[in-house]
């Protein structure tokens, strides 16, 4: 290392200082740094022990692993830990001398271990509790895309320990996040030191999903462009992480493995480790596999199926190219699994307010794959309040690619779209799927549509639209709210989506609102 990064030096300086801190670096910009080198640092305000909350076992176990070969000592105590272990490291802190200068805890021990209490106000009267870090801060956070709900009790640390700086840090915050992790953990006045989150060595590429192709497509990606690299594949589920993991190494015979919160934790253990050693190349992961994966290499990261927010693409991105060399991430997109994931929040946990906010971080993400005319680049930056020029982008988004050839014409289509949600208005109480609604669209002839009794003008109002351009305008009525999505189960607990009509449908009804669609056309350049 020859010199700081940006934001670096001045986060050393502040929490040496004592001072409370907000730092937000993209993935792979240095975030441990900013505490790592203070907690050895014998000079300055804060000395003793630096306490450092991390949401994940296996991400403060490579921390550690790190620290110790560097000689710097460190520990990760947690629900794992044996009772020679907590008793080893509690004897060392308690000490005239302690040795160990990093101490990894998960926010639930914090919260819920007496044993930890105890020690941390003998630490705060012995004046030799040096800093909190609050590592992936974003999850403290109800509105962050990975909350955890002992994070949201950690700010006590400030009532009970006031003269102990706090760092929290994360890759992914936007301005709502930034200031409720803030307040939660009262540090409101805190320096916030942030940076550019342009990874500008990322290709961003969303690519139509085939649930029958799928597979098949994605190996003839890696066999193409990256037979020897190392890289990512992100499922929602573990059963599809699972599934295409045995289909990827039995058919095709790639050296794989996968990875999710399900298996034991000696088995993750040994898989991360393996694939971090180079053991084999390709780890088809959930999100279990996401914060704190440090390696540098990783020339892709493919999603097999639609992430829940902007947040969590970009993370899970961001484990691409930490070595800033160029990586590729391709995002597999069907608005089908939009429809699952969003069953998923319904029979989940959670309050209103929650269950709207993550359908509404859901929404971005299929708006960010159905945009097919923005530079996606920007698209991620505008989300995270950065502005950004899309001539910066330098053709290394689909979009930009795509715009060296063709021009969008935005096309007022509101005639269609009225057409479109009086069918729906029609139908509704029959339980009107997505894909009878298409059929309706287009005029099919298929006699299953007869029992509907919808006739011209309405059946076939957009036979004149293809049909990704007719799937593109009922995407954009549900995203507007004129159509709106609901799950309905039958008998043995099945789920099925149907379409209604939605709170702003009047509007377009009755001529107060109006549709426009962006239509692709070839790109005339003069002789």
């Amino acid at each position: 290392m020859s010199r700081f990064r940006h934001n670096q030096l001045r986060a050393i300086n502040a929490t040496l200082r004592g001072d409370d801190i907000f730092v937000l670096m993209p993935t792979g910009g240095g975030k441990s740094l900013c505490y790592q080198l203070p907690a050895i640092i014998n000079s300055g305000k804060t000395r003793g022990v630096t306490i450092v909350v991390s949401p994940l076992l296996s991400l403060a176990q490579d921390q550690v692993h790190s620290l110790n070969s560097l000689g710097i000592q460190a520990y990760a105590i947690n629900s794992e830990s044996t009772v020679e272990e907590k008793v080893s490291l509690f004897n060392d802190l308690k000490s005239s001398d302690p040795q160990i200068k990093l101490a990894y805890i998960t926010p639930e021990m914090l919260n819920q271990s007496t044993g930890v209490q105890d020690l941390l106000k003998e630490l705060y009267e012995r004046k030799t509790l040096a800093r909190f870090v609050i590592d992936e801060a974003h999850c403290v956070s109800q509105w962050g895309h990975d909350f955890r709900p002992d994070y949201k009790h950690i700010g006590f640390i400030k009532t009970l320990y006031p003269e102990v700086p706090i760092i929290a840090l994360t890759a992914t915050a936007n301005d709502r996040v930034k200031e409720d992790v803030k307040k939660k953990l009262y540090i409101s006045n805190c320096l916030t030191l942030t940076q550019s989150f342009n990874r500008k060595n990322l290709h961003y590429e969303v690519r139509e999903k085939t649930d029958k192709t799928v597979v098949s497509d994605i190996y003839n990606y890696i066999s193409e462009n990256h037979p020897e690299s190392c890289g990512i594949i992100y499922c929602q589920s573990r059963k599809a992480c699972e599934e295409l993991a045995e289909e990827l190494s039995g058919e095709y015979n790639l050296q794989i493995e996968h990875y999710h919160a399900g298996l034991k934790w000696d088995d993750r253990q040994r898989i991360q480790r393996d694939w971090h050693n180079g053991v084999f190349k390709i780890i088809v992961a959930t999100i279990a596999f996401g914060m704190g994966i440090d390696k540098s290499d990783v020339r892709f990261v493919i999603h097999h199926s639609l992430p829940h927010s902007i947040e969590e693409y970009y993370q899970e991105t961001g484990r691409a190219g930490r070595d800033g060399v160029e990586a590729e991430c391709i995002l597999y997109y069907n608005y089908s699994d939009k429809q699952k994931i969003e069953r998923a929040i319904d029979d989940g946990r959670g309050s209103y307010d929650t269950i709207v906010h993550k359908k509404n971080n859901l929404n971005k993400v299929v708006q960010f794959c159905e945009n097919l005319v923005d530079c996606k680049r920007d698209q991620i930056l505008k989300y995270f309040g950065e502005k950004f020029d899309r001539v910066f982008c330098y053709q290394t988004c689909d979009n930009c690619i795509t715009a060296l050839n063709y021009k969008f014409v935005q096309k007022d289509i509101t005639a269609t779209a009225k057409n479109i949600t009086r069918i729906v208005k029609l139908t509704q109480k029959q339980n009107i799927s997505m894909r009878i609604l298409l059929l309706l669209i287009k005029g099919s002839a298929n006699k299953e549509l007869k029992q509907y009794n919808i006739v011209p003008p309405l059946l076939g109002c957009g036979k004149d639209l293809s049909v990704d351009d007719t799937k593109r305008l009922v995407h954009s009525l549900i995203m507007k709210k004129i159509l709106i999505e609901s799950s309905v189960y039958n008998r043995i607990g099945y789920a099925s989506t149907y379409l209604f009509t939605g709170p702003s449908s009047k509007s377009l009804l009755n001529g107060d609102a109006r549709v426009s669609l962006p239509f692709k056309e070839p790109l005339i350049r003069p002789e």
